[in-house]
């Protein structure tokens, strides 16, 4: 008691719920050919309820993913070094995925009763890539992805970024 105000001993300014189902539904087939298919649908959902303004604010987001692969077996690679021509002989590993997902925030105002969007996207993205194992310690990866962003709220503006490249990777520990 400060005085004669009463104080509590614990100040609550908001409480949250999170769900988060991920994945919510996956598939995922390799067939007898070496053909590989893949479904995934995943959602989240976060409310929070906060004291100090009185609204209701909630970000849901729902995602779906394709993708497909195919391995090619015993793939040979032909290159000469020192004069000497080699021969490397493993899998090549196709893959390439697309992923659509769409973000939303809505807060609700308790005391006007109303409902406005604030925020959200749409996020549509394609990741390919090959895989190339050159011996049990090293390997190579040839990648492509592309995400196109595309605002749901005008506040703010459309993008698209796109990264490619190749990376090696060494492996220590066996």
């Amino acid at each position: 008691n400060v005085r004669g105000n009463f104080v509590p001993e614990f100040d609550i300014s908001s409480v949250s719920i999170m769900e988060q189902f991920n994945p919510l539904v996956n598939l995922d087939i390799t067939w007898n050919n070496n053909f590989t298919t893949r479904a995934e649908l995943r959602k989240t959902r976060t409310v929070s309820l906060s004291f100090a303004n009185n609204q209701i604010s909630e970000q849901k987001s729902e995602e779906m993913v394709f993708g497909l692969g195919y391995r090619f077996r015993d793939v040979q690679l032909i290159y000469r070094a020192a004069g000497t021509q080699r021969e490397l002989r493993s899998d090549l590993n196709l893959r390439a995925d697309l992923s659509i997902r769409e973000n939303m925030t809505i807060v609700r105002r308790l005391a006007e009763e109303g409902v406005q969007p604030t925020a959200g996207q749409t996020v549509i993205s394609v990741n390919a890539s090959a895989d190339y194992v050159i011996s049990n310690r090293f390997d190579v990866r040839i990648f492509f992805d592309r995400v196109v962003n595309k605002p749901i709220v005008s506040l703010s503006y459309p993008t698209t970024n796109t990264s490619f490249g190749f990376s090696l990777r060494f492996t220590l520990i066996q």
